[in-house]
């Protein structure tokens, strides 16, 4: 018992940090960007780490950090052992919201930062006063460190689920499409040729196939599309219509946020797109994190109100 002892005062925690970083990045430039340190300060505790594990713990294959035999070992343990021990930093007396001093991290799409993230800010300005919130897109960097518990929460659709996760249901939404007023579909009568014949503005955030939920939809139909643009953002999919014969399908909750643009109009889709449903997903160190199970509870009685 007393040699464990030893081995845990002369092991700084700081370096699983550092070794978890590494593990991920595979670069000492990069893993200290990250953790907004020098590149010396991280090699210095690579050094340190070394030492104290006897091992080197990476190699150099070309320009990338590969790890040793006893590298890949700490790679299996490290990464839930340091997302622990960042949710035991965070641990404080009080379960109270209006007292908690704390700073989440969100994944989401700027969709949902738009019409949910908005009211749960607006909610959270009044009863937790002191909890900020930072909305990360879809990356593949960002959800690699929700994977690794170093991001809070993320929010997603069916497919964005994996079985390693804890989803539940958050919230729905229906779909309109944005055309221009003047479009002759509109005075012709709006029909499901109009809708797959016209050149549409779609989505692709280059995160595996790159698309939403209405584009997995649209692929589906086994129809000739014409794609006039393809944008990372829904938010903007309406500004690529006015003046055109393009098509946009939005999600009906960012209707109001183009009602300064009098050149548009908002239809139902002449065909049947399924509604979507937006996810609360959580990893493994929310069940060990009380503060951030505060928060969501919060994030469904927002879900439920929106």
């Amino acid at each position: 018992m007393a040699l464990m002892a030893m081995h845990l005062e002369n092991l700084d925690l700081n370096l699983l940090v550092a070794i978890d970083a590494l593990l991920r990045r595979r670069s000492v430039t990069a893993a200290a960007e990250e953790l907004h340190i020098t590149q010396s300060a991280m090699s210095s505790a690579l050094k340190r780490a070394r030492l104290h594990f006897e091992d080197e713990l990476f190699y150099y294959d070309g320009q990338r950090m590969v790890p040793t035999s006893f590298g890949a070992e700490l790679e299996a343990r490290v990464p839930d052992m340091v997302a622990l021990l960042r949710s035991v930093s965070r641990m404080r007396p009080s379960n109270d919201l209006a007292t908690l001093n704390r700073h989440f991290t969100i994944i989401a799409s700027d969709y949902v930062a738009a019409v949910y993230i908005s009211a749960l800010t607006k909610r959270l300005a009044t009863i937790a006063p002191h909890v900020s919130l930072s909305i990360l897109p879809f990356t593949q960097e960002a959800v690699r460190q929700f994977q690794r518990g170093v991001l809070d929460f993320l929010i997603g659709p069916d497919f964005a689920l994996t079985p390693q996760y804890t989803a539940e249901p958050l919230f729905q939404d229906r779909f309109k499409c944005v055309l221009w007023k003047d479009n002759p579909v509109l005075a012709t009568g709006f029909e499901a040729n109009d809708f797959f014949r016209s050149p549409m503005v779609v989505t692709n955030f280059f995160l595996e196939n790159g698309k939403s939920h209405f584009e997995r939809w649209l692929e589906e139909q086994a129809q000739d599309i014409r794609v006039a643009a393809s944008l990372p953002s829904f938010l903007v999919l309406p500004h690529y219509v006015a003046g055109t014969a393009n098509i946009a399908t939005i999600h009906e909750r960012l209707v109001p946020h183009f009602a300064g643009f009098p050149d548009l109009a908002f239809v139902d889709p002449p065909v049947d797109v399924p509604m979507i449903q937006e996810h609360l997903v959580t990893a493994e160190k929310h069940h060990h994190d009380s503060d951030a199970q505060l928060l969501a509870r919060v994030m469904r009685e927002v879900g439920r109100d929106i």
